[in-house]
């Protein structure tokens, strides 16, 4: 009885001094396993830019944080020198604008929109000889009433300003010149004989090359045309053109068009616009070497199913083309480089601006 006491004592003291021991193997292959593998960078993580700062904090007074960099700035009217006032907008220093016109320097005026320029008028004699007040308070050209109000060679318009005199009539031009619309210029014509020999009065009132009536008109091997003038005559039939071309709809001699494939050289198709071209293949056996049939019937680059059918080191992408394989872990980017989330590599997350080099910023 003590024999089988003992055997029994043993085995259970065996099996509670090995369970902490196979519990704490058990914890190490986990933690060997989690830390095996990290997890894709997201794409949103902070990363070392280049730059001096993140915020205005980082810089010295008088300084803004502006694109990373150190940069002279203003937040107040304290920030800039005598004289100076703080652009908020700008966040720069400029001349401070004027309140009144004592505010502004001799011979200038406050304006309504707070800067110091040229004084305004309320009466002709605020203004400078030859010049009179406007309604909007400036100086300007006096305005006229009558031609009698303007200097010699000058006359009143429309608008009640001097300027040159336009004519009334034809006798207010010069020799060969005519009044039109109150500007003097070319006369127009009115018949065939205001123009000289060989041209023709036109609709717009010039002289120029008489319009035709009929192929007497126009030179050998020419026709008139609808617009009356004379031009290439029109085909009635493909004889009429030259080798290769034939009579279209509109009486021109152009590309003949084609209606089946034999109207086409060797190795072209008609085309559904009644031209000749390449025809569209079938099948890849069709086309060159490397290439494949598209749908629509034309030659291009193939499409792959599978990483096998893409050259050594490039991987079948979901568009059907080979490209450069998307990362799964940082061991598949170069070094310094890390896995994001969308399969490429890019820099590192980081943490601090301690993590970065000299000239480097991390910024949240």
């Amino acid at each position: 009885m003590l024999a089988r006491r003992t055997v029994h004592v043993d085995d259970r003291f065996a099996s509670r001094s090995t369970l902490p021991f196979f519990m704490g193997l058990l914890a190490l292959f986990f933690t060997a396993a989690c830390g095996s593998s990290s997890p894709l960078q997201p794409l949103d993580s902070p990363v070392c830019e280049p730059g001096t700062c993140c915020a205005d904090s980082d810089c010295g007074p008088g300084l803004c944080c502006t694109n990373r960099e150190c940069v002279p700035c203003c937040r107040t009217n304290a920030d800039c020198r005598a004289g100076e006032c703080c652009d908020a907008d700008a966040m720069a220093c400029a001349p401070c604008g004027c309140a009144g016109d004592r505010d502004c320097t001799a011979g200038t005026c406050c304006g309504d929109d707070g800067s110091c320029g040229a004084c305004g008028c309320t009466a002709n004699a605020d203004c400078r000889a030859g010049q009179c007040c406007g309604a909007d308070g400036s100086c300007g050209a006096c305005l006229c009433g009558r031609d009698a109000d303007c200097r010699a060679g000058e006359c009143c318009d429309d608008a009640g300003a001097c300027g040159p005199c336009d004519c009334r009539a034809d006798r207010d031009c010069q020799a060969g010149e005519c009044c039109d619309d109150g500007s003097c210029g070319a006369c127009a014509c009115r018949t065939n004989a205001d123009c000289t020999a060989g041209e023709c009065c036109g609709a717009d009132g010039s002289c120029g090359d008489c319009p035709c009536t009929g192929a007497a008109d126009c030179v050998a091997g020419e026709c008139c045309g609808p617009d009356g003038r004379c031009g290439p005559c029109p085909c009635t039939s493909d004889a009429a053109c030259n080798a290769g071309e034939c009579c279209l709809g509109d009486g021109r001699c152009g590309e003949c068009g084609c209606a089946s494939d034999a109207d086409c050289t060797a190795g072209e198709c008609c085309n559904a616009d009644g031209s000749c071209g390449e025809c569209p293949c079938t099948g890849d056996d069709q086309c060159r070497a490397g290439q494949c049939c598209d749908p629509d019937g034309r030659c291009g680059q193939c499409r792959c199913n599978a990483d096998a059918e893409c050259t050594a080191g490039e991987c079948c992408l979901e568009d059907g083309t080979c490209g450069e394989c998307p990362c799964g872990r940082d061991a598949d980017c170069t070094a310094g480089e890390c896995c994001r989330e969308d399969g490429s590599c890019g820099a590192c997350a980081c943490e601090s601006s301690g993590d970065c080099r000299v000239g480097e910023v991390c910024c949240e």
